[in-house]
C-alpha cells in the first residue's frame, strides 16, 4: 500500500509462521545489502537439498523473487551445489529491516522483532541457521545456539527457560566473544517439541527429522533418576512388597526397574533404607 508521501509500504506481520521463520533464518544464513533508500537486495543460499525451504518463502513474500543455482567448491566440499532465493523489492526490504533482518554486517546486530511474532517459528528460523541438534556420543539429546548476537543469545535462554524451566548463561566466550548455548536430555527434547510443534512446519529437512527424535527422547528406567526424572518415593507398602516377591515381579507390581528393586531390597536387608 503506499503512503501519504507516496512511497509504497509493506506489512509483514511476525505472528504469521513463515514470516517469523524467514526473519529468523535471514537474519542466520542471509544477506541484507545495498540502502533502504535506494537499491539493495536480501539473499538468502542454501544447499540444493534444502531448496524445499526456499520455495515456501518465497511463497510468503510479497514481491517478486527468484531462486537460482549455482556450483562452487569450499572448504567441505570440491563441489558444492546451492540455490539462492532473491528479492530487491525495496518497501518488503525495508519491513524486514524494522523487524531485525539489518543491512550490512548483522552477526552481533540480529535481535528478535520489537512487535508480538510467533516465538517458536523464529526460534526455528534461528536454530535452522546457527544452531545443531541431534544426539551427543553418549546417546543424549541436545540442542544448541551459537551465536555473537547478546540479543539472540538472551532470546535462546529466555525460550530455554520458558519451556524446558531450566537457567542458561548467555554470556559469550573469552576467546572470540561468542555465546555457545546449550540444553540436553529432557531439557533438549520439550524445546525440539515445541520449537518443532509439526510435523509440517517450513523448516530445513534433516533439522526437522532430527528434531521428532530428539522431543521422542527418554531415558533409560534404570538411568531417569540421573536425568533429572522425578523419582517415586518409596513407601512402607512398596518395601513389603520388595521383601515378599521376587525381584521381576515387584519391579512389574510396583511399575519400577528390576535394578531399582534389587538396589531397595539390599538396603533394606543390611539397615541401609
Amino acid at each position: 500500500m503506499a503512503s501519504r508521501t507516496g512511497v509504497v509500504e509493506v506489512v509483514l506481520n511476525p505472528e504469521i509462521p513463515a514470516v517469523a521463520y524467514a526473519i529468523g533464518l535471514l537474519q542466520t544464513d542471509g544477506s541484507h545489502e545495498g540502502d533502504l533508500n535506494g537499491k539493495g537486495r536480501i539473499s538468502l543460499e542454501l544447499a540444493v537439498r534444502d531448496e524445499s525451504v526456499l520455495t515456501h518463502l518465497a511463497a510468503a513474500l510479497p514481491c517478486y523473487s527468484s531462486i537460482g543455482h549455482r556450483t562452487r567448491a569450499t572448504n567441505f566440499a570440491a563441489h558444492s551445489e546451492t540455490a539462492t532465493l532473491r528479492f530487491y523489492d525495496r518497501a518488503t526490504r525495508r519491513a524486514f529491516a524494522e523487524l531485525g533482518v539489518a543491512v550490512g554486517r548483522k552477526a552481533t546486530e540480529i535481535r528478535p522483532p520489537l512487535t508480538p511474532y510467533s516465538e517458536a517459528d523464529y526460534l526455528r528460523g534461528l536454530l535452522d541457521g546457527d544452531g545443531s541438534i541431534g544426539f551427543t556420543r553418549k546417546g543424549e539429546p541436545f540442542v544448541s545456539f551459537v551465536t555473537a548476537s547478546p540479543s539472540a543469545a538472551e532470546f535462546f535462554c529466555r525460550a530455554v527457560r520458558k519451556v524446558c524451566g531450566v537457567e542458561r548463561s548467555c554470556r559469550p566466550n573469552r576467546r572470540d566473544g561468542v555465546a555457545n548455548v546449550m540444553v540436553l536430555n529432557h531439557a533438549a527434547a520439550r524445546l525440539a517439541a515445541w520449537t518443532w510443534y509439526s510435523p509440517d512446519v517450513i523448516g530445513v529437512e534433516r533439522k526437522r527429522i532430527a528434531a521428532a527424535r530428539v522431543a521422542c527422547w527418554s531415558p533409560p528406567p534404570e538411568r531417569a533418576g540421573r536425568y533429572g526424572a522425578l523419582r517415586k518415593r518409596w513407601t512402607a507398602a512398596d518395601d513389603s512388597v520388595v521383601l515378599e516377591y521376587g525381584s521381576a515381579e515387584a519391579a512389574e507390581l510396583l511399575g519400577r526397574t528390576v535394578s531399582s528393586v534389587s538396589a531397595r531390597r539390599w538396603r533394606l536387608r543390611n539397615g541401609a533404607a
